[in-house]
């Protein structure tokens, strides 16, 4: 992982004869972007936040209403997807809010928007990044001692949870501490350092671990194995959401890695290029719901069953509502039968009347 304002001031966001407008915004006298090409990068940015937003509330959601859900490992999960919601809320539409008003060049307000959108990009970061490397090393204890792991209580979880973010909140709050500007590259080093090299190291290592314990293991029982093997595929699952986190933040980390070894190259990035990088290290938050869906059963079966209740709920709502509509169409119509046939017969009758009275006229001009 890195920060969003390791990348701005080592020159991601820069065009072909600036330098990075995050650096120093005011250098950006006319228009950066064409506008065709805001909008669309706009609308990109917020389906991503919504699929991230929706995505990840349906997993919340699915984990509070099932009490089988609640193992020590998908509260670390559930802690990841509060992390992707605030990708969701909060770090895309500041981005967003961000192009557009150094697209309008008020720089004054993109600079303050700058100001709060840099430490909550590098707290989601590392939200993300520090509960996928909490998830791998509690995957080594589990499989390594699955007896201690079982009976451990859960209070435990909470006290690594309320770690996680207070950890990540100091490093984001770093943002307000340090140099700032290109010029003073050490921002660089500590993000990558505390964001990607040190978590990477011990997520390594835990999978080196958890490799070494799997392939010794030869000889254990049958429930033993049993439990190996349910510990192991979710490791697995686990691995799958690392590896997803790997290629969606790899090209993010790795541009600014060469805008950090050459200043001079920034001007010769495409500011398309750093847009589709942004956009793909947002498109984690959105697609960790689905790899929960599609490796772990215990979420994809409720979630099924969930989306069919609404479906079919929507359907027979649908249909209920058809039919009140029918029923109170041909009620509208037997009124108005009704009142025909009353008009009808009070036309009739006045018409008898007037004939009556007409008679009863004519009867009495006849001569005696």
């Amino acid at each position: 992982m890195v920060s969003s304002r390791g990348m701005d001031s080592n020159s991601s966001n820069s065009t072909n004869s600036n330098r990075s407008a995050a650096v120093n915004p005011t250098a950006l006298r006319g228009s950066f972007i064409d506008l065709q090409y805001l909008v669309i990068w706009c609308i990109v940015y917020l389906i991503i936040a919504t699929f991230a937003i929706l995505g990840n509330v349906l997993i919340i959601f699915v984990f509070s209403k099932k009490r089988n859900l609640r193992t020590r490992t998908n509260y670390f999960v559930i802690g990841l997807a509060v992390g992707d919601i605030l990708v969701g809320t909060l770090t895309v539409p500041l981005y967003v809010t961000w192009l557009i008003l150094l697209y309008n060049q008020d720089y004054k307000a993109s600079s303050l928007v700058q100001t709060i959108f840099s430490p909550v990009d590098i707290l989601s970061g590392m939200l993300s990044i520090l509960h996928l490397m909490t998830i791998s090393v509690e995957r080594v204890y589990a499989i390594a001692f699955p007896l201690r792991h079982r009976t451990s209580t859960a209070r435990i979880n909470f006290i690594f949870l309320a770690i996680i973010w207070i950890t990540a909140t100091g490093i984001a709050s770093l943002n307000f501490f340090i140099p700032k500007g290109p010029e003073w590259k050490g921002t660089f080093l500590i993000y990558s350092t505390l964001g990607f090299f040190v978590p990477f190291s011990v997520i390594l290592f835990a999978y080196t671990s958890i490799w070494i314990i799997v392939k010794s293991r030869t000889k254990i029982s049958r429930q033993g194995a049993r439990v190996v093997r349910r510990e192991s595929r979710t490791a697995l699952t686990i691995f799958a959401l690392i590896l997803l986190f790997l290629i969606t933040w790899l090209p993010f980390f790795s541009l600014n890695l060469v805008l950090f070894s050459c200043s001079k190259c920034a001007v010769s990035v495409p500011l398309q290029l750093v847009l589709f990088f942004k956009a793909l290290h947002y498109c984690g938050s959105a697609l960790n719901p689905v790899v929960y869906s599609a490796r772990m059963p215990e979420f994809r079966r409720p979630i099924t069953i969930l989306l069919k209740e609404r479906r079919l709920t929507g359907s027979m709502y649908r249909r209920s509502s058809d039919r009140q509509s029918l029923r109170r169409s041909t009620i509208r119509g037997k009124d108005v039968e009704l009142s025909d046939i009353a008009d009808h017969q009070s036309n009739g009758s006045a018409t008898e009347t007037a004939d009556a009275t007409a008679d009863e006229k004519d009867t009495k001009k006849l001569p005696l």
